[in-house]
């Protein structure tokens, strides 16, 4: 009698934790997408993206891995409203640079952020861009892709998102911390991925598109899962996923 009492505790507290698990799922993709709608407000009334080129679950994650990982130093190839979004969410003693070989965005973002954020222009050696993705050669974009080298910093934390993200991939593993994290926007590009089996550890988030978005994320030393929910957020993505299918999104 006792032994079937003890099954019976131990199949409602499994079918309990089942219910509570899709109950936070369901909550994690609501608000999700409550977000978005309201990023699409505030965009529609002040006029510009008040927040980086990504999705939501996108953003999430980086948000996630920058509160937990703590950087001191941060690296991020291409900016943008990203470089002002992200620095909200680092210590304001961290150093987060930023590269841009478009003068245009170089003065735009230099003017919208504070004294812990560098970003610098690093005009391209060659244009038009000579690869067939038209993303930019090593030889379009040396300059741009090297210059971290001169600052002398390890990074704790880099986010590639601008031109030549393959070369910046590669050359990231120079310039990272055996601790640090890499992570690649717009990973559903599969021609950025060849250099991805440098990195011992890696995670990849990816979805239905094939031409943006993704989130592929690395590291020399460190396992990703002690620093990311990696479960929780591949099941978010997995219903989103199947929503934006369904609706053709």
């Amino acid at each position: 009698m006792t032994l079937n009492k003890e099954v019976n505790k131990l199949r409602k507290g499994k079918i309990g934790m089942l219910f509570r698990n899709k109950v936070l799922l369901t909550a994690n993709v609501l608000l999700i997408y409550y977000k978005e709608f309201r990023d699409l407000l505030k965009k529609i009334l002040v006029g510009h993206p008040v927040k980086p080129y990504m999705k939501q679950k996108e953003m999430d994650i980086i948000i996630e891995l920058l509160e937990k990982k703590k950087p001191k130093y941060c690296l991020e190839y291409g900016s943008g409203y990203s470089t002002c979004f992200f620095r909200k969410y680092i210590n304001k003693n961290t150093l987060w640079v930023s590269v841009e070989h478009d003068r245009y965005w170089a003065d735009k973002i230099r003017h919208m952020v504070g004294a812990n954020t560098k970003v610098y222009y690093v005009p391209p050696n060659n244009y038009p861009w000579t690869d067939k993705h038209c993303d930019g050669s090593y030889r379009d974009l040396r300059d741009y892709i090297k210059f971290p080298r001169s600052l002398g910093i390890k990074f704790d934390l880099i986010l590639i998102d601008g031109r030549a993200r393959k070369y910046c991939l590669i050359e990231a593993l120079n310039l990272l911390n055996r601790d640090g994290i890499v992570i690649l926007h717009d990973a559903n590009r599969k021609y950025y991925l060849t250099p991805c089996k440098l990195y011992k550890y890696q995670v990849f988030f990816t979805d239905h598109h094939k031409d943006s978005g993704g989130l592929w994320i690395g590291s020399k030393d460190l396992d990703i899962n002690t620093i990311l929910d990696i479960k929780k957020h591949k099941e978010i993505w997995k219903v989103l996923s199947l929503f934006e299918k369904w609706v053709k999104v």
